[in-house]
């Protein structure tokens, strides 16, 4: 038998199979990778996605970039200062329409540029949406809490039929988690520092949840899988979990809240 083609409409069968439909929200982490060779490559993809949710639908992405950081292989230690002024005047800063996204994958980068695309605004972890009422998704974005309530991952939660699908990753890569330890009683913080504009723009520092590392979130994951609320299936040759979006948070939310967390879990 002849290998399965790959194209934008067998993607659409495959999202449908996955139970989205017309005028759902879908916010996406995916591997292009292990999707496999569509014909058309992440162009192909994400039309599929914006077709298979249509007008009234909203597809969504993240959008983080470092442009706005320190460079992050340069260690300021033993650096005069004005070398390390003269770094920090050279670091470009966010730009919305110029700033790519950094290690979000092929299909988040081209989704950025997608005709209709919007970006929220946030220096280091900005969000990307396309569809119904993007523009009032990303108009604003805290700079605190980079993924709470008046974050666009925030407000998602009250979006009627608003799906989360990993296709090819794992929930070590699922943003909707850093919404759900941030609105949890128990946080694992950090300080981010990122400059607020170009040239002699100044930097600011700001308070957000910690990078998870693999630590807590397979392990939510894995709970909420045993709950009985993901579908699983294939878009392409990626394996996918979907589910409701603000269920997986509010699951989340208690799961964190309950956890006996131990030193080696906080940062």
């Amino acid at each position: 038998m002849s290998e399965t083609i790959l194209t934008t409409s067998s993607l659409v069968k495959d999202l449908q199979r996955l139970g989205v439909e017309p005028g759902d929200g879908l916010f996406v982490h995916s591997s292009f990778r292990t999707i496999g060779p569509v014909i058309g490559g992440p162009r192909a993809i994400v039309a599929a996605l914006l077709e298979v949710v249509g007008p009234e639908g909203l597809v969504g992405m993240p959008g983080f970039s470092t442009d706005a950081y320190f460079p992050s292989h340069m260690d300021t230690e033993g650096l005069p200062e004005d070398v390390i002024a003269e770094i920090e005047q050279a670091v470009p800063g966010f730009d919305p329409a110029l700033s790519p996204t950094a290690g979000m994958g092929v299909i988040a980068e081209t989704f950025r540029r997608w005709p209709g695309t919007r970006r929220s605004s946030h220096p280091a972890s900005s969000i990307c949406l396309n569809g119904k009422h993007a523009d009032e998704y990303t108009r604003s974005h805290a700079l605190d809490w980079a993924y709470g309530a008046d974050t666009p991952m925030g407000k998602l939660l009250k979006r009627e039929n608003m799906k989360l699908l990993l296709a090819g990753v794992g929930w070590n890569r699922c943003s909707a988690l850093h919404t759900a330890e941030t609105l949890a009683e128990h946080r694992r913080t950090k300080t981010r520092r990122f400059k607020l504009g170009a040239q002699d723009a100044g930097w600011i520092e700001t308070s957000d949840v910690a990078d998870d590392f693999g630590r807590l979130f397979p392990a939510i994951g894995s709970a909420f899988e045993a709950d009985g609320a993901v579908v699983t299936g294939m878009l392409g040759r990626a394996s996918c979990k979907i589910c409701d979006y603000t269920a997986l948070v509010d699951f989340a939310r208690e799961w964190i809240s309950n956890a006996n967390l131990v030193s080696g879990d906080t940062c």
